[in-house]
């Protein structure tokens, strides 16, 4: 037992088990174990790494695992030839162990490569692994590795109860692949006959639904077949043969008629020559003219801003004259009269007002620019006007050209209505129907792929019905050999309602109303004991049952932590008896039982239930309770007493 109050860390101690198992998933997290908040709460302090130790013994077989508690992806540490202690370290367990492995928590893009951590677990726990075994490649299967279905957390409920799972049997264990997640779990702990049934009904699981799905493709393409003529790939291969015939027909007519009338076609193919030479001619001439259009366009812009140009210039010169011309009689800073004698303002070339020298225009060079603008302006309307020139040219050429081809067009009509009698027209007649024909073939084609496709999954669907025949056969031909099963399971039945009767179930644990409302309309008058009497382990989910109904359904909530404490510890009993042939840890961790709405003395009445094991099978098991309650546990049987202040994670000082 570890004792201690709440809060001290005694969840924490089971969460660290369960990490260092790769058992976080039990809580839907992966981060389960945070010490960096709880040193933080506490201490105030900052953890800059952290990791969790833990020793396995199996079969005298002894490793230290170490996992990193804050990188749950890291590669964890195995150990062997060594010991752990309250003061090891990583670098003393490295230095005294004999070897030590790293193992990876899962495969890089399923290649195969060294084990992964779960591998090993499976391994040094000797317990079969689940596989499924299409995954591999098959095309190399050296370079390859099957997907494990089945994974230690699939068993961990069976042994390590946390404070999240009290509500039910296996409250939570995650499915990957198996459907029958719990079923399994409990048929790979007590090793049952035949546990290549589990793989079977996985296998079994992906048939049926691959065959729903040929059921649903077949049903659709039932419907599309429904609207073609023939319903058989044979019956149209045999019209594809008579619609080519048809087409073959039709060509060789064809050909007789080309071949009557080559001397024909020598004069309507220079006609036809003569057109196309034409059209060529006058679509070059088009093309030209565009362009034509183009520059013209070009030059009219030109045309346009050197006029803008030049009537800017004109409104300049004008404006600088008016200005020149203003008489100025009064001073504009003081208003007094003002008397200039211009004589001398043009003698000095400075202003009688301001005294400044006169700012002068210099007309030579603003006249050279507008000689320029000029210029410019008469070469491109010159340039224009031969670009309009070239095109009226052009346009003449194009409407010669246009009545050439007329000319053409009505000669070529003229001969071929001259031609067109009989042979013309049969020649229509072979062409339209050698592609009505190619129609017909092209959609019989589409037909027969159709066909061809419904064909093969019927034979697919033959197999998978074929293939799920015998594989539920193979299922129930291993369940008719499961005698050894038959006498766990009937073994656990009687230790299971033994125990319940040792935890006072029939008096504390049955809810005498549910029953009296179960029997109202069987009108059965029961007593408890009777009702005890017909509790059955189920031989399908291996769940407690009374006439195929959930034990769980007839009991009070003080009832059902009597169930799940039966339930596991029988599980362990029975794992000891069939030590053998089993593949359970004997290992059993539970999280504060007695705060389950457990009196004090069924909690006492349980404990006794490991007295007695410990007495049969001495050294064979190891069970850890955490509580709050001691009960009448003392001295030895408490590990570890952490009363009431003291914490699971303490901050010592190193020497």
């Amino acid at each position: 037992m570890i004792f201690g109050e709440n809060t001290l860390g005694k969840s924490t101690f089971i969460q660290s088990v369960i990490y260092a198992l790769k058992g976080e998933e039990l809580y839907g997290n992966r981060n389960i174990v945070n010490f960096r908040d709880l040193f933080k709460i506490n201490y105030r302090e900052n953890v800059e790494e952290s990791h969790i130790y833990i020793q396995l013994v199996n079969d005298g077989n002894r490793v230290i695992v170490i996992r990193n508690a804050q990188k749950p992806d890291d590669p964890v540490v195995v150990l062997k030839g060594t010991e752990l202690h309250e003061d090891s370290n990583l670098e003393s367990l490295l230095h005294d162990s004999s070897t030590h492995d790293f193992y990876k928590m899962r495969k890089e893009n399923n290649l195969k490569g060294n084990e992964t951590y779960q591998e090993f677990l499976f391994k040094f726990m000797n317990i079969t692994p689940i596989k499924d075994e299409d995954s591999s490649d098959n095309e190399d299967n050296d370079n390859s590795d099957t997907k494990l279905l089945f994974y230690i957390q699939n068993l961990m409920p069976l042994f390590i109860i946390h404070q999240g799972a009290w509500h039910d049997i296996q409250a939570i264990n995650p499915r990957y692949g198996l459907k029958d997640i719990k079923k399994t779990a409990f048929e790979v702990l007590l090793n049952f006959t035949g546990t290549e049934v589990i793989q079977a009904r996985f296998e079994l699981e992906k048939l049926e639904s691959l065959l729903k799905q040929k059921n649903t493709s077949l049903k659709d393409i039932e419907e599309l077949i429904g609207t073609l003529l023939f319903k058989q790939s044979v019956l149209i291969e045999s019209e594809i043969e008579k619609v080519q015939k048809g087409i073959d027909e039709n060509n060789k007519k064809i050909d007789e008629i080309e071949l009557g009338s080559n001397e024909a076609n020598n004069v309507i193919n220079d006609i036809r020559n003569q057109f196309r030479i034409s059209s060529l001619k006058a679509r070059r001439y088009r093309e030209t003219m565009n362009s034509l259009e183009t520059e013209i366009e070009e030059y009219n812009f030109y045309i346009n801003k050197i006029l803008n140009d030049i009537e800017k210039n004109d409104k300049l010169k004008t404006a600088k004259k008016i200005i020149g011309i203003l008489p100025i009689e009064t001073c504009p800073h003081c208003l007094n009269a003002l008397t200039i004698n211009v004589d001398e303002e043009l003698h000095s070339e400075n202003c009688g007002l301001c005294g400044s020298p006169f700012k002068t225009m210099n007309y030579s060079q603003n006249d050279q620019y507008l000689g320029y603008l000029k210029d410019e302006l008469k070469d491109f309307k010159r340039l224009k006007l031969q670009k309009e020139e070239e095109k009226q040219q052009l346009y003449s050429k194009v409407v010669v050209s246009e009545l050439e081809q007329a000319e053409l067009k009505k000669t070529m009509n003229d001969f071929e209505e001259k031609l067109k009698p009989k042979k013309l027209q049969s020649y229509n007649f072979h062409s339209r129907e050698i592609g009505r024909l190619e129609n017909v073939k092209t959609q019989l084609k589409k037909d027969k792929e159709l066909i061809l496709k419904y064909e093969n999954l019927l034979n697919e669907r033959t197999k998978l019905i074929e293939d799920v025949k015998n594989k539920k056969t193979f299922i129930k031909n291993i369940q008719k050999q499961k005698e050894n099963d038959e006498e766990k399971l009937k073994y656990f039945e009687e230790v299971f309602k033994s125990f319940l009767k040792k935890l006072d179930f029939l008096k504390m644990g049955l809810d005498e109303e549910k029953i009296k409302n179960d029997n109202k309309d069987k009108k059965v008058d029961r007593n408890l004991e009777e009702v005890y009497d017909q509790i059955k382990i189920d031989r399908f989910d291996y769940l407690p049952k009374i006439e195929d109904r959930n034990l769980y359904y007839l009991t009070s909530s003080s009832g059902l932590i009597r169930i799940i404490l039966s339930y596991y510890t029988a599980l362990l009993k029975t794992a000891l008896k069939f030590a053998k042939d089993v593949q359970h840890p004997f290992l059993l961790i539970m999280d504060e039982p007695r705060q389950q709405n457990l009196d004090i003395q069924t909690f006492n009445n349980f404990l006794l239930l490991f007295d007695s094991l410990k007495k049969e099978y001495p050294n064979k098991f190891q069970v850890i309770i955490l509580s709050s309650e001691k009960g009448d546990r003392s001295g030895h049987d408490i590990a570890l007493d952490l009363g009431k202040t003291t914490r699971l994670l303490e901050r010592v000082s190193i020497k």
